[in-house]
């Protein structure tokens, strides 16, 4: 779960450099821009995985992002969970098991899926296709490869990003119904955690 959210959180950075056509050198440009031009925004969000092409698991919510440095994401069916991200510090909240896990991102900020389309430097690893409206990358993990593709509307907002690993896993987010440049609600990063939840410090580099 974890994982996944850093992932979603920006998009990681690249060595080396690519030639690209400059109309799709243009079209990253123009959804970086989009981007920029809408936050703060909220949308609402499905979030699928898939274990060998069976549907394993599906959660929705709503997504409030201030900035690339502070987002929310808040699943509410089918369990309330609440992930948000602060200036390089994360935290998960698992109402169902009273369980909250925080702690700081270090260098899997590099990961954040927002990080990548405001890369300075896409690699060879990165593409982009303005006419299909799609930027792919290939991330080097620890259990290998893994792919990801991001799908953006004729508004220029992502709409579907796609994770496949290499164990047969994908994880498939789809976003809809964005509201843009909406201040978030007073207190909206804020948890109220009940009494008697276990708090975990992750204590990760």
């Amino acid at each position: 779960m974890l994982s996944a959210l850093l992932l979603l959180a920006s998009l990681a950075t690249f060595a080396g450099t690519a030639p690209s056509p400059a109309v799709d050198v243009d079209f990253l440009r123009q959804v970086r821009a989009r981007i920029l031009q809408s936050q703060p925004f909220r949308a609402d969000f499905v979030q699928r995985v898939y274990v060998d092409d069976e549907l394993s698991i599906e959660e929705s919510g709503f997504i409030v992002f201030a900035n690339r440095e502070r987002v929310k994401w808040q699943y509410l069916v089918p369990e309330y969970k609440t992930f948000i991200l602060e200036s390089g510090r994360y935290s998960f909240y698992d109402r169902e098991n009273q369980q909250l896990l925080r702690g700081r991102l270090g260098e899997r900020s590099r990961e954040l899926v927002w990080d990548l389309l405001f890369s300075d430097r896409p690699g060879q690893s990165c593409r982009w296709d303005s006419r299909k409206r799609t930027i792919s990358l290939a991330l080097a993990g620890e259990n290998g490869v893994e792919e990801l593709k991001i799908l953006v509307g004729p508004d220029l907002l992502p709409r579907r990003v796609e994770q496949s690993a290499v164990n047969d896993v994908t994880t498939v987010y789809e976003f809809s119904a964005y509201r843009v440049r909406t201040l978030p609600a007073a207190g909206e990063f804020e948890l109220d955690l009940p009494a008697g939840v276990e708090i975990i410090d992750d204590q990760a580099p």
